[in-house]
C-alpha cells in the first residue's frame, strides 16, 4: 500500500497489559504508523472507530490507510502533525486553549450518532460482548466488577468502599441515557499539539466503544480535577453542554470509577504510583459528600 519504507521510530506504550506495538513509518510521501494488535477486539474497536467515528473530528484525526484482518491483525494510519500534549512545553494560558479545542471536538463526536448498545463492537459495528441495553446496568456492573476484584486483592480501605457506595447511589442519574460514540482513551496523552501551540487532535482509537458520554469526561490520569481545575472549565467550556445536576451526579461516579480501576489496576500490575493517586481521589471526593 505504501511503496518504500524505512522503520524509523518504536511508540509503543511500555505498560502492563499493552496488547499492540507502533512503530513509525517514513515513506517518500510522508509519515505513517503501523500498528499491530495481538486483541482482535482491540482491532476491531479501533478499525471501525477509524472507518465510522473519527471522521467527526475531520483532519484532527488519523486517516486510516490500511488495515490487515489476519494474524497479525495490523492497520496503517497517517500522522497527525505534533507532539502529545504531556510532551508539549505550552504555557498555562495554552493549556485552556488546547483543552478547550479537545473539549470541543469531543462534543462533535458525541454528537456523532446514537447507539442502540453499549460496549465494544466488531468492525462491522456487532457488539463484542454480550450486549447491555441499560444505562444505568452498565455502569453498575462496571462498579461492582472493580470491587470484587480490589476485595480480592485486599486493596480497598473501608472510606474509599464507603466513597463507592456513595457512587452507587448516584446510579439513577444514568436512567435514560443514551449510548454514544466514546474514544475510551481521551486524555493529553491522546492529544497532539502543534508548535504554535495549537491542539493537533486526537490519536489511539483502540478502546472506542458505545458508552455514556461522561465516559470520556473523566479520563484524567494526571487528576487534573484536582490540580488544575482551570483546565477542566476550559475543556467543558468548549464542550458547550450546560451541567445539570444529573450530569453532575454522572461525573462524580465516573471519577469514582477512574479512581477505583486505579487503585485495582496498579495493585494488580504493581504501578504504585497509580495506587497512591487513585486514593488520593477518592479522598478528594470523599470530601465533596461532606
Amino acid at each position: 500500500v505504501l511503496g518504500p519504507f524505512d522503520v524509523v521510530g518504536d511508540r509503543s506504550k511500555p505498560h502492563p497489559g499493552g496488547r499492540s506495538t507502533i512503530r513509525r513509518l517514513r515513506t517518500p510521501t510522508g509519515r505513517y504508523y503501523l500498528k499491530t494488535h495481538r486483541s482482535r477486539s482491540n482491532w476491531d474497536s479501533e478499525v471501525h472507530a477509524y472507518e465510522r467515528w473519527a471522521p467527526a473530528f475531520g483532519d484532527r484525526a488519523p486517516r486510516l490507510i490500511a488495515v490487515r484482518d489476519e494474524e497479525p491483525l495490523a492497520l496503517i494510519v497517517s500522522e497527525l502533525p505534533g507532539v502529545s500534549l504531556e510532551d508539549s512545553r505550552s504555557s498555562d494560558a495554552e493549556e485552556r486553549g488546547i483543552w478547550r479545542a479537545a473539549g470541543e471536538s469531543l462534543a462533535g463526536l458525541h454528537g456523532a450518532a446514537v447507539g442502540e448498545f453499549f460496549g465494544a463492537c466488531r468492525r462491522d459495528g456487532t457488539p463484542v460482548d454480550e450486549p447491555v441495553y441499560d444505562a444505568r446496568k452498565r455502569v453498575a456492573s462496571y462498579l461492582e466488577e472493580r470491587v470484587e476484584r480490589g476485595i480480592r486483592a485486599e486493596c480497598l480501605a473501608d472510606a474509599e468502599l464507603a466513597v463507592v457506595k456513595a457512587a452507587e447511589d448516584l446510579l439513577p442519574s444514568f436512567e435514560g441515557e443514551h449510548p454514544v460514540p466514546c474514544h475510551g482513551d481521551y486524555c493529553p496523552a491522546n492529544w497532539l499539539v502543534r508548535p504554535d501551540a495549537s491542539w493537533a487532535g486526537v490519536i489511539d482509537f483502540e478502546f472506542a466503544r458505545w458508552d455514556v458520554r461522561v465516559a470520556d469526561l473523566a479520563r484524567h490520569p494526571d487528576w487534573e480535577w484536582i490540580e488544575r481545575p482551570s483546565l477542566l472549565d476550559a475543556f467543558f467550556d468548549g464542550y458547550g453542554r450546560s451541567f445539570t445536576p444529573k450530569d453532575e451526579h454522572q461525573l462524580f461516579v465516573a471519577r469514582v470509577q477512574f479512581a477505583l480501576t486505579a487503585i485495582v489496576w496498579g495493585s494488580e500490575n504493581d504501578y504504585n504510583g497509580f495506587v497512591r493517586e487513585g486514593r488520593e481521589a477518592l479522598k478528594q471526593l470523599g470530601k465533596a459528600l461532606s
